[in-house]
């Protein structure tokens, strides 16, 4: 998909202005999905990258399309949907992607762009700053889900928050945590959980360590398959172990989230950040001529 003059001009502003705050799977998770590709990354594709990027990491990259997500908008109307798919838990979608607005378009269209050796640059680095943050979007199952509730960021939920997962504590070393989505907590609270004090590159480390034999496995598949495996944790598990969850229904005004949830919802994230990291490699190196 060729890119406007004026939109090309914005983008250009885009790349030299400083970020705004970040949302979809929170800063922290999309750093460590792109540390994990990195460390699968072969010579070439590498070389590639830096071609491309410069001096910027794939983990900064990562995060460009939440930093700039509201004046992206405005270059590229539509993208602020490229985020995730609607596909409810409950029925048929009527357009699960209208105008081809969603993850799932998206990551095809601009993984041809970087595939192109003869776009041009600018477009090509552009489609890598997309990628490199949309594969990971779309291994969060709240991103490939809905329940007439954008995705939970209409949730309300409650949880106690163990220790040092706040710099307020209570005296038994825990507290509530009030104000959250059940959106938010997929994609902030459980990473922050599932990282359990480790710096991004010694948490991205342990989870290709703990991957590591199921590397091939793991690698293959297509993005529809990728999204589906999140749509059917969110039903299984982020929504269908949601406490009071029933199709048709609204939720109560605040959900209390158990233990028991909370540790199966961190647990998944683990693997999803893992996952996801190692099919980013396998993008990549599709795309830039890698093996």
């Amino acid at each position: 998909m060729a890119i406007g003059r004026t939109s090309v001009a914005l983008l250009a502003v885009l790349l030299a202005s400083t970020p705004l705050t970040a949302h979809a799977w929170g800063a922290q998770g999309h750093r460590v999905i792109a540390l994990v590709a990195d460390d699968l990354l072969d010579a070439r594709t590498r070389a590639a990258v830096h071609e491309l990027a410069g001096q910027e990491s794939l983990a900064d990259l990562a995060t460009w399309m939440d930093e700039e997500r509201f004046r992206l908008a405005h270059a590229l109307p539509g993208s602020s949907k490229w985020h995730y798919d609607d596909i409810p838990v409950c029925g048929d979608a009527v357009d699960p992607c209208p105008q081809g607005n969603c993850a799932s378009h998206a990551i095809e269209r601009y993984r041809a762009i970087l595939a192109n050796s003869a776009a041009d640059p600018s477009e090509r680095l552009l489609a890598l700053r997309i990628l490199v943050h949309l594969v990971g979007d779309v291994h969060q199952p709240l991103h490939a889900a809905d329940d007439d509730d954008r995705g939970g960021n209409e949730v309300a939920v409650t949880f106690l928050r163990g220790k040092g997962e706040d710099h307020v504590r209570q005296a038994h070393g825990q507290q509530h945590g009030h104000g959250r989505s059940l959106h938010s907590v997929w994609d902030v609270d459980w990473v922050h959980r599932a990282a359990g004090g480790e710096s991004d590159a010694e948490f991205a480390a342990d989870l290709i360590a703990e991957h590591s034999r199921d590397l091939k496995h793991l690698e293959s598949g297509s993005f529809q398959l990728w999204i589906g495996e999140s749509h059917a944790l969110a039903s299984a598990v982020a929504y269908g172990h949601l406490p009071g969850f029933a199709c048709g229904q609204r939720h109560p005004e605040r959900v209390t989230l158990p233990l028991s949830y909370q540790e199966e919802s961190v647990q998944i994230v683990r693997e999803r950040l893992a996952t996801a990291g190692i099919r980013l490699a396998v993008v990549l190196r599709a795309a830039l001529g890698g093996h």
